[in-house]
């Protein structure tokens, strides 16, 4: 598919994607919901192009066709900025060498979306900060300039700088959930994430997730080592983690650390999901901490029951229907509740 190595600027140039934002049809929607499913790590280069051709389309069009070739060229001008910015950008991607048919698409419609292309990625080199987010039911896979990987989760929000630091600390702002596996680097750059309230993980080469979600701050670490810096009234409290470990902070700044199966803990980040012999009160246990619900058990003999099983699609309902067949229980959901009883 040609758009696999899109960056935004392809995508606003594009004469389909145009087509799209500006009237869309139910055939354009399917197309691209599918698109977005099969490449998540896409999403945020649509969103950004979609931004750039509704905001110039409530602009004024250019008056002449004399200026088409100047928009083009402007367009090869912003490209070559986009790949400049991409080398210390978050998300890094080969650029499709491709030279489009300029007399392909409405010249109009063109000439705005590639205009934009220019003025935004202008913009977008004089920021600080670069901000990626996710609504509800979305998970977006970054790769960062140093190699290390992201999982964004559901409603969260991960900010970081917009020129990558070569010696300097890595520190990245996180609200929400997150699952990082960071690179290693020779010179011992350390690489910090800090929430809202003002936890920090310090950590050097390793892969752990952090959780920040309202006033419950979470760091289950899978491997590696991490250094925890938790702010109070007093002095500043540091924690050390080892794998398999969780440390939680109260809302109270106490800290509560435990030995836990760290995949009950960030199943949420994988497209699918091995259930190998675990309990059926495990199960419960991932539920709630990877997916934030609040999980009942009413027969306690039922807890002790094992599952194996494997799911194509890591989903809530799916894992669900899956207990309620293969165990033969009864589930109950209302809201963010599950109870699970004998059928």
């Amino acid at each position: 598919m040609k758009y696999q190595n899109y960056r935004a600027s392809d995508f606003a140039a594009d004469e389909d994607f145009i087509k799209w934002v500006q009237q869309p049809t139910e055939e354009m929607d399917a197309f691209w919901d599918a698109y977005l499913q099969e490449h998540p790590w896409q999403r945020t280069a649509v969103q950004e192009a979609r931004k750039m051709v509704l905001h110039l389309s409530e602009d004024s069009w250019p008056a002449a066709d004399t200026a088409l070739d100047e928009v083009w060229e402007q367009l090869t001008a912003a490209r070559q900025r986009d790949t400049e910015v991409g080398e210390e950008s978050a998300v890094v991607v080969a650029l499709e060498p491709a030279v489009p048919n300029k007399y392909a698409l409405l010249w109009a419609a063109a000439a705005a979306a590639l205009l934009l292309v220019s003025s935004f990625l202008y913009y977008q080199q004089r920021e600080t900060t670069v901000t990626y987010a996710t609504a509800a039911g979305e998970r977006l896979h970054l790769r960062l300039p140093d190699s290390s990987t992201v999982v964004l989760n559901a409603n969260s929000t991960l900010v970081l700088p917009a020129k990558w630091p070569k010696d300097a600390e890595r520190t990245v702002h996180l609200e929400g959930q997150a699952f990082f596996s960071v690179t290693h680097k020779h010179n011992n750059q350390k690489f910090i994430v800090e929430t809202a309230d003002g936890l920090a993980v310090e950590v050097l080469g390793t892969e752990f997730s952090v959780s920040s979600k309202g006033n419950q701050q979470q760091v289950i670490l899978e491997s590696g080592k991490v250094r925890l810096k938790v702010p109070g009234e007093g002095e500043e409290q540091q924690v050390e983690m080892q794998p398999g470990e969780l440390v939680e902070v109260t809302e109270q700044r106490h800290i509560i650390q435990k030995k836990v199966k760290p995949a009950l803990y960030t199943a949420w980040k994988n497209t699918d999901l091995v259930l190998e012999n675990i309990t059926l009160e495990e199960v419960g246990q991932m539920l709630q901490h990877s997916y934030g619900y609040s999980v009942t058990i009413t027969d306690p003999a039922l807890k002790h029951q094992r599952i194996t099983a494997y799911l194509d699609s890591n989903t809530p309902g799916h894992i669900l229907s899956t207990l309620s067949e293969t165990l033969q229980v009864e589930v109950q959901t209302q809201h963010k509740s599950i109870t699970i009883s004998s059928n």
